[in-house]
Formats: structure tokens, C-alpha cells, sequence
């Protein structure tokens, strides 16, 4: 059978084992929660995830576990794909929170299709989140600054039948979406929210703009993105750490069809094949 253990502090318990009591619900709250993607039991770009899980930490002034480097890392997750029986593509969730004793660590995983970041051929009907912005932070880049927003804007998402929304800072420009951030396409370029915007960044987020570059783009990251900039766009895609690029069809009521997300999608894919074979 599929599924059913997680790792905590790198020893298997199953998913139903009640390791945490009411009480430590905060510790849960006061960590880091993040996600990545494995294929045929690898990390798809190990350094990249586990720095960015180091950087993470150290935002939010969290130790770094015990014995914890990138072997280790790479080590555990394969040890939990395999304990599960997931041994294609795998979405892999790891909470690095507040222990008795240092910090404490839990990876889960849940399958994911196979394909190195395979295009989805729809596209995602997306809006603006209005009903609150992104606070300034001292770690903006992370996931902790980010997470209770998200959970308030994916139920503003459910209640309006959108895949995603777009959310703002407090002055009012495009920071990032919902568990991820954005690009856009226009006249030659692709733009993204530069760190002054204070929006959340995920690891995979330079490995998009290598991509985006060798596709014949002009990479430029801007400050100030406005609704209007997004809405004037060629083509506008979201960047999501298991998922990879993931086109947008619309953003309120426009509609994008260009072809230019396509081929920085496909460079994704071909860039993640080569770094899987060189492991």
C-alpha cells in the first residue's frame, strides 16, 4: 500500500500516531512549512531547496537541527519516498519548527504526476486578493511571512471559484500569489517582483529566471507592479516551488494566449531532466 508514514527527527511514524498534543500547536505556527519536488526518488534541485531552507531559519532566528546538512536532507527524503512506495514524482512538505532542544524536523509526502514539471494545458483562471496586503517583514522572502495571508486569501479563492490570486504589499503593488510568486511577459521581457516588493520568493524562483533568459527573454525585476502592468501584459504565468510554471489563462477579465510561458515551462522541464541525470 501507497502513502501513510511521515519522518519526524529522521525516524517513521505513521500519519494516524498522535505526536503532537494540543499545546504544541503553537511550535506548528512558529516554524517554516515548505514544499519541493521530488521525481524517481531525487530532490529536483537539492542545493537550491536546502539553502533556501537554511536562509529560512536563520530569517527567523531558528538553529540549524542537529547533524542536518545537505546529505542528510537528500538522504531522508529518498528514505521517505521509499517508505512510502512513491517512487516516480512526489510532493514533499517539510516543517522545520521550535524543539526542546534546537529544532525539530517533519517531512510528508503525497504524489505528485510525473514529468519534471509538466506543463498544465489549461491554464488558471486567477484575481486580485483585495481584502488585505502583505505586511512589511524582516524575512518577506519566506514562507513565515507569508502563511496566514495565504490561508485567508485561499478561502477568498474558494469562495470565488479562482485557481489562485494575486496578492499586493501594503502600498499597493503585485508582491506574489498564493504559496508561490508570479512573472509576466511583455514587449520582449520578463518581469518579476524584485526582493524590494517584499513578496515571497521560492527556491525554485532563480532556476524560472535561467530559464526565462535562455528562452530569449530580457530578465527585469521591478519594485512597483501594479494591477494595471499585470492586466497589460502579454502573457502572465505563477511560479510554484513543486509545480514549476504554471500558465494563466485569465486574471479578472483578461485573457492571455500567447505562446511565450510554453516555451519557458519546456526549458524548465529540460533544465530539471539534466540536473536529474547528473546526480
Amino acid at each position: 500500500m501507497k502513502g501513510g508514514y511521515i519522518l519526524f527527527n529522521g525516524k517513521f511514524y505513521r500519519e494516524s500516531d498522535p505526536l503532537f498534543t494540543g499545546a504544541d500547536l503553537y511550535r506548528l505556527n512558529t516554524g517554516i512549512r515548505e514544499s519541493f519536488r521530488t521525481e524517481n526518488n531525487l530532490v529536483m534541485f537539492a542545493e537550491d531547496n536546502y539553502n533556501y531552507f537554511i536562509n529560512s531559519l536563520l530569517s527567523i532566528g531558528l538553529p540549524i537541527p542537529d547533524d542536518w546538512d545537505l546529505p542528510r536532507f537528500t538522504r531522508d527524503v529518498s528514505r521517505l519516498l521509499n517508505k512510502n512506495h512513491f517512487f516516480l514524482a512526489a510532493k514533499v512538505v517539510i516543517h522545520l519548527i521550535p524543539g526542546v532542544s534546537g529544532t525539530d524536523y517533519i517531512l510528508s509526502a503525497e504524489e505528485l504526476p510525473a514529468g519534471f514539471y509538466p506543463i498544465s494545458e489549461g491554464g488558471l483562471l486567477i484575481d486580485f486578493y483585495e481584502e488585505g496586503a502583505k505586511a512589511p517583514s524582516i524575512h518577506h522572502a519566506y514562507e513565515p511571512s507569508s502563511r496566514f495571508l495565504w490561508m485567508a486569501a485561499t478561502r477568498a479563492a474558494l469562495s470565488t471559484s479562482k485557481d489562485n490570486l494575486i496578492i499586493s504589499n501594503n502600498q499597493g503593488f503585485a508582491c506574489e500569489s498564493i504559496g508561490g510568486t508570479f512573472g509576466y511577459l511583455i514587449d520582449g521581457s520578463t518581469v518579476f517582483p524584485a526582493p524590494e516588493a517584499q513578496g515571497y520568493c521560492p527556491p525554485i524562483l532563480g532556476v524560472v529566471m535561467e530559464c526565462a533568459e535562455q528562452s530569449g527573454f530580457k530578465i527585469i525585476e521591478k519594485n512597483e507592479i501594479s494591477h494595471e502592468d499585470l492586466l497589460h501584459a502579454d502573457e502572465l504565468f505563477l511560479v510554484d516551488n513543486c509545480l514549476g510554471i504554471q500558465q494563466v489563462l485569465g486574471l479578472n477579465t483578461r485573457r492571455y494566449y500567447t505562446t511565450g510561458t510554453v516555451n519557458i515551462a519546456l526549458k524548465l522541464s529540460e533544465i530539471a531532466r539534466k540536473e536529474h541525470q547528473s546526480v
